[in-house]
């Protein structure tokens, strides 16, 4: 099943970018993608039109089947709240707690404020050394706990695509064995992956499609020899 498709979608370029020029791409169930590309620029915007973060100049967004607007901000939420995305840009909302920020979507769906956190969502906080740091807001974190944070909100979001940009910066070198854990969830569960990394080891083990953005041109191929993330 296609659960995100671009068609004939442009994007201006950002940045030292060539933007995207009229391409089209499918992301199905069991996808595991990782992008090469020159510029670095352009790896990044491919990573926040598929987010639904960069607005397109033309082109048809679809999710699940279903084509959306972005330029209706229902439409653009509707898909945002089911994408998992891990990069830079993203952020935590700096009035809440750690804790509040991860139970966030969950007060809103449920509707209601007397929960806490599950017991998968505490295992993985314990992995990355945050719990000391629930009850704390963000501007009291350093900026390996935000990005650990920023992992452990996305992942547990229950997405439908996951988009990670240079993940082993979030997490840390030194913690590598609980990123590889967590592709190896992400495969089990068939979730649909786009990933962006200069670590080969994440390339070599994961990927089963490799994405080339060059000069506004999208290229798939199946993983052969891949020269990870070129800058």
């Amino acid at each position: 099943m296609h659960v995100v498709q671009l068609q004939d979608y442009s994007v201006p370029p950002q940045g030292s970018g060539e933007g995207l020029r009229d391409i089209s791409f499918t992301l199905a169930t069991g996808d595991v993608c990782a992008i090469e590309s020159p510029n670095s620029d352009d790896a990044q915007l491919f990573l926040k039109a598929l987010a639904t973060l960069a607005m397109p100049s033309k082109g048809t967004y679809v999710f699940n089947g279903q084509p959306h607007d972005l330029r209706r901000y229902g439409d653009m939420l509707c898909c945002k709240q089911r994408i998992g995305y891990v990069a830079r840009d993203a952020a935590l909302i700096s009035n809440l707690t750690v804790r509040q920020n991860l139970l966030l979507q969950r007060y809103y769906h449920e509707n209601r404020l007397d929960i806490d956190l599950e017991p998968d969502v505490l295992r993985l906080c314990q992995s990355f050394g945050l719990m000391e740091k629930l009850d704390q807001r963000p501007s009291l974190l350093n900026t390996m706990e935000i990005q650990a944070a920023i992992v452990i909100r996305e992942w547990t979001k229950k997405a439908h695509v996951m988009l990670l940009s240079q993940p082993e910066d979030f997490i840390g070198h030194a913690k590598f064995d609980l990123l590889v854990a967590l592709f190896e969830q992400m495969i089990a569960q068939r979730l649909p992956t786009v990933f962006l990394s200069f670590d080969q080891r994440l390339f070599a083990r994961f990927a089963n499609r490799k994405i080339v953005v060059d000069k506004g041109s999208l290229t798939m191929t199946v993983p052969g020899t891949i020269s990870a993330g070129s800058p």
